[in-house]
């Protein structure tokens, strides 16, 4: 049953987790609508590329999420955060030879979209969403593209960027007469949809090329890799952090004063230690070298992390654009809301 909707899901997850230029460590969601009623969503925690027919996401009733937020009263006193949490994890379906997973925080803004959904969190995309004129530049290199996209500011994941987004998306509707097909979200990251899975992948990348092409970058990525040095460390063979951290002056309060988006704060907020060696991530600048002191699977995650921030730093201040960080409300929900500590508790 819903072998070739599946299908599409792992085509659409692999496509969007095959590099960390596209996602870092357990980022990014991927959904697909598998019948008017349910939704096979990524699982929180889980890397894209690890989905795959029978593991990595969960099935949820879709059509009650998106009713539960299109009727939502705020003038009610409730919490709403915490309430649209539950309320997803209500509507999991069990289907045999699942695992009884979580779903992303982020099912309820996949169950307001089109069939197929790819959420990412791309450096490319992110030199722009992370800038002060992020939505300026956006209107800039995509006007006229015939497939639609809307501009979210930064609002806190979860119930009120669903909200934002199907304000934005009904807005879009009324004044253009079809779907938006790409979101673009402030210190956050890029959502393309679509109702075919390919058509989905291809848009993804045409809007990644865009950026790419908009900004003359034509050099590869990072190429990002880890080594184990004995049980409980590793170091870092990313060259490209090696050679911008050694001789730089700097201290550990760069990470915290320079917040560009929630991944950021959930992998590697209050881990660095700069020029010091009793923290999970430990950097020489004397050196470059950058010593981990966790298990492989979260040094990696913190290193895909570290290379894609700071690769969006570089790219911001190269095309003489101004950093636009998280505000220290923004960055107090993220380090207090129980969904990201349940995430981050998956690298242990």
């Amino acid at each position: 049953m819903y072998n070739e909707q599946l299908k599409d899901l792992v085509r659409i997850s692999q496509a969007a987790g095959k590099s960390p230029d596209l996602v870092q460590g357990g980022g990014g969601n991927t959904s697909v609508k598998l019948d008017d009623t349910l939704m096979a969503v990524k699982a929180s925690g889980y890397k894209l590329k690890e989905i795959t027919m029978t593991d990595g996401f969960v099935v949820v009733n879709y059509k009650n999420i998106k009713e539960y937020h299109e009727q939502a009263d705020l003038s009610k006193d409730m919490d709403y955060e915490k309430e649209s949490g539950e309320f997803v994890r209500s509507n999991i379906v069990p289907l045999e030879g699942l695992k009884p997973l979580r779903p992303s925080v982020e099912a309820g803004f996949h169950s307001i979209l089109l069939k197929c959904v790819i959420h990412t969190h791309p450096v490319y995309a992110n030199i722009i969403c992370c800038s002060e004129n992020g939505r300026e530049l956006v209107e800039k290199i995509f006007s006229g593209k015939d497939y639609g996209f809307v501009w979210i500011p930064y609002i806190n994941p979860g119930f009120m960027l669903t909200l934002a987004i199907m304000k934005e998306v009904n807005k879009h509707i009324s004044e253009k007469g079809f779907f938006p097909k790409v979101i673009f979200m402030e210190n956050h990251g890029l959502v393309v949809t679509d109702d075919d899975a390919d058509a989905c992948i291809r848009l993804h990348e045409e809007v990644l090329d865009t950026i790419r092409g908009y900004f003359s970058i034509s050099e590869p990525f990072p190429e990002v890799a880890i080594e184990p040095l004995q049980d409980g460390t590793y170091r870092s063979r990313t060259q490209y952090l090696k050679e911008y951290f050694r001789g730089r002056d700097m201290d550990a309060s760069f990470f915290d004063n320079t917040v560009l988006y929630p991944d950021q704060m959930v992998y590697l907020g209050g881990n660095i230690s700069v020029n010091g060696s009793d923290n999970k991530l430990n950097i020489n600048t004397e050196t470059g070298e950058i010593i981990y002191k966790t298990n492989e699977k979260e040094a990696l995650t913190m290193e895909e992390t570290l290379t894609g921030f700071i690769y969006v730093v570089e790219n911001i201040m190269k095309n003489n654009l101004k950093i636009k960080t998280m505000g220290s409300r923004e960055t107090d929900f993220i380090k207090n809301w129980e969904s990201e500590k349940y995430r981050k508790s998956l690298l242990k």
